[in-house]
């Protein structure tokens, strides 16, 4: 090539550059298309276009640039890395795994492939195989924070807490101020029912990268407990709304030390919501910051009044007003089988093949609560009756026995009062505590727990021997 064209070529590769940068991904390309026609074979030039692909989640075109470079560069164990991350962007972690495992045959300290390799494995469940990759990761690069952390994550999955334990102080001496280590701080402690002492981390959540709880900016201070008997608390949602359920239980105990309770929340609760004892009005919208005088978020409550495990508020039902007497011999069963699907790695969801086992129960009517799906033909399907969280309470009312995966349904059921057998994954969510059969939040609740390497067919076959 000759040098005024490779000063063109540089020219319009930093051009490239600075546009994809600046997310102005039309304009790369054209920079791109321009590129090639001065050398076709360029790998600076295929580079970038991967990147721009890879941008726009385009990830077989990504794919095809990384492939010829790798053909070239056979030794690139950078564009071997980026061809797992195509893989893994699709879902498909074995074929990323492969990319990443010839990384580190080709560099064995490469940090970076060998986390990956762990977190590919955690998202396949095979979780001695993630641990062992990220133990690759800490010996590598023993002084970096997350590292300690994702190897605590896999561990506490598998059911080695100690282990876990030791891996999330570790991360937290490293780095004390990332929210990530005191948010697994949280965890853990919540999850050995290690209360009141959890609720101090657990008010990391707002500083957490991917919060679920949005900044309203409001310029009125936080309730505290204090008693405030003339002033206005504003109440408001945040997480999902099987956490305000869970939550609103509280609102009794406030309204002794209140004038008045606001509570905002997400329209599909705001029907039942009505219904709460201690709650003075009920909005759907972000109220007017002259109409309260303090707020607080829901899931700040327990700890306001540092709650432990046997001393939360779990009278039931909290929401409705008639208790629900259970059956012996249920006849009417309502099953949820799928969470919303969320989360970065939702284990929560079950196959629905994986109730067969159920179905072939005799003398029981089976009545799908599950939004979004097709309902098998051998249960009824509620989906247009399901509107609102009021209509979805009444159909809940009238079932024998509610059958769910840990998603808003199962808080629905429990805060009513009424009888609910809930289907936790081999790794469950922190309320839920590590083991045992019971709730401490709902004392109608009966809690199906997968272990590690069981089929959920397996639990199903479980379950149907205590029904």
């Amino acid at each position: 090539m000759a040098e005024e064209d490779q000063t063109d070529l540089e020219l319009l590769l930093m051009q490239a550059q600075n546009a994809r940068l600046e997310n102005r991904l039309e304009e790369a390309s054209q920079f791109l298309f321009e590129a090639f026609n001065l050398d076709p074979r360029s790998i600076p030039a295929l580079m970038e276009e991967a990147l721009i692909q890879q941008q726009l989640n385009h990830w077989p075109e990504a794919r095809k640039c990384l492939e010829i470079i790798f053909k070239a560069q056979p030794e690139n164990t950078q564009v071997l890395n980026a061809l797992g991350i195509t893989w893994q962007s699709e879902g498909k972690f074995e074929k990323a795994i492969e990319q990443w495992e010839k990384v580190t045959a080709l560099k064995p300290d490469y940090p970076e492939a060998w986390q990956n390799i762990g977190l590919a494995y955690e998202h396949l469940n095979n979780l001695p195989k993630a641990i062992a990759a990220h133990q690759k990761v800490v010996a590598l690069i023993p002084e970096n924070a997350r590292a300690h952390r994702l190897l605590g994550m896999a561990q506490l999955d598998y059911g080695l807490l100690p282990a876990a334990n030791k891996c999330f102080n570790h991360a937290l001496r490293l780095d004390p101020e990332d929210p990530e280590n005191r948010w697994q701080r949280f965890f853990i402690q919540a999850l050995a029912g290690d209360f009141p002492n959890a609720w101090i981390d657990y008010e990391c959540r707002f500083d957490l990268p991917g919060r679920t709880t949005p900044d309203h900016g409001f310029d009125q201070p936080r309730w505290q407990g204090e008693s405030l008997p003339n002033k206005t608390l504003l109440l408001h949602a945040e997480q999902g709304y099987g956490d305000t359920l869970q939550i609103i239980r509280y609102a009794p105990r406030i309204a002794e030390r209140v004038g008045k309770i606001l509570l905002w929340v997400p329209a599909p609760l705001a029907d039942l919501m009505e219904s709460i004892k201690g709650v003075d009005a009920v909005i759907t919208k972000k109220p007017d910051a002259r109409s309260f005088d303090v707020h607080q978020p829901l899931m700040s409550l327990p700890g306001i009044f540092k709650d432990s495990l046997e001393t939360i508020p779990n009278i039931v039902p909290y929401i409705g007003t008639d208790p629900v007497a259970p059956t012996d011999k249920p006849r009417k069963i309502g099953i949820v089988w799928e969470g919303s699907g969320n989360q970065p790695l939702d284990r929560r969801s079950i196959p629905i093949e994986a109730f067969d086992p159920l179905f072939k129960k005799p003398n029981i009517e089976f009545h799908s609560l599950q939004l979004n799906q097709k309902t098998p033909s051998i249960m009824k399907d509620h989906q247009s009756e399901m509107t609102d969280f009021k209509a979805t309470s009444k159909l809940v009312q009238s079932l024998d026995l509610i059958i769910s995966v840990d998603t808003s349904i199962a808080h629905l059921a429990g805060a009513l009062g009424k009888p609910v057998w809930i289907l936790l994954s081999f790794a469950p969510d922190w309320r839920w505590g590590y083991e045992g059969t019971l709730s401490h939040w709902y004392p109608s609740a009966r809690l199906f727990r997968q272990n590690y390497g069981e089929t959920w067919r397996d639990v199903i076959n479980r379950l149907c021997t205590n029904l």
